[in-house]
């Protein structure tokens, strides 16, 4: 990897796998080595698009039924409405980084569970077409980090949370599988969440791990 002045660093992990909480300490690490940094975190909450999400389709106990490509375009258009704030970060004067907790790169994983063969190419291929060709475009990271944090301890970090459509174990199984299968596919960097033993990795040890990710991609 080569240094690039203003890179685009995403952070994906299962829920409650840990990806805010590392974007937070990356986003900290960065402001401290005096980068100007964007944090972004999806869903966005604090915009129609995410909210949509939460409301009409994560959180609600009487949802209607999404097929997967309506499930996608939910979520793209969410990505969609930051766009021009990260071309614009990235356009900016060096020592610039984006971060970003979750990216189009999680619809990808997200939208082919349960998929195979021509079936799932041909769900990459479109939310590729849409996400990263023609016009318009998102911008495309130049690292993806995944958290590979066993279901098990995704599910006890959950167990006073509300849960949502996907925070159950065969759903969470099956998008840590996934997200196992195209971070191998596309090159993204995979830091486990447990250490040798299967305990828990401290926070800080985790963030240095990142930290040597990203590293060599920001200008000193």
């Amino acid at each position: 990897m080569s240094k690039k002045s203003n890179p685009f660093i995403v952070i994906e992990a299962l829920d409650a796998g840990g990806s805010q909480t590392q974007t937070d300490r990356l986003v900290a690490r960065l402001k401290l080595a005096r980068h100007d940094v964007l944090a972004l975190h999806f869903p966005d909450e604090h915009r129609a698009t995410g909210q949509i999400i939460y409301h009409k389709f994560l959180l609600e106990s009487n949802k209607q039924n999404f097929s997967k490509r309506e499930q996608a375009l939910l979520f793209i258009q969410d990505f969609f409405s930051r766009q021009e704030d990260i071309k614009a970060h990235l356009a900016g004067d060096q020592k610039r980084v984006v971060v970003s907790d979750r990216f189009c790169t999680s619809t990808m994983a997200y939208q082919t569970i349960g998929l195979s063969g021509q079936e799932r190419e041909r769900m990459l291929k479109w939310i590729t077409w849409l996400c990263w060709q023609g016009t318009p475009q998102l911008p495309k990271p130049d690292a993806v980090v995944f958290i590979d944090t066993p279901v098990e301890v995704s599910l006890q970090r959950l167990r006073s949370a509300t849960k949502d459509y996907f925070e159950n174990q065969d759903k969470l199984t099956a998008i840590r599988n996934s997200y196992l299968r195209l971070a191998k596919e596309q090159n993204w960097h995979i830091l486990s969440g447990v250490d040798e033993q299967g305990q828990e990795r401290t926070r800080q040890d985790l963030g240095n791990e990142i930290w040597h990710v990203v590293q060599p991609l920001i200008t000193s």
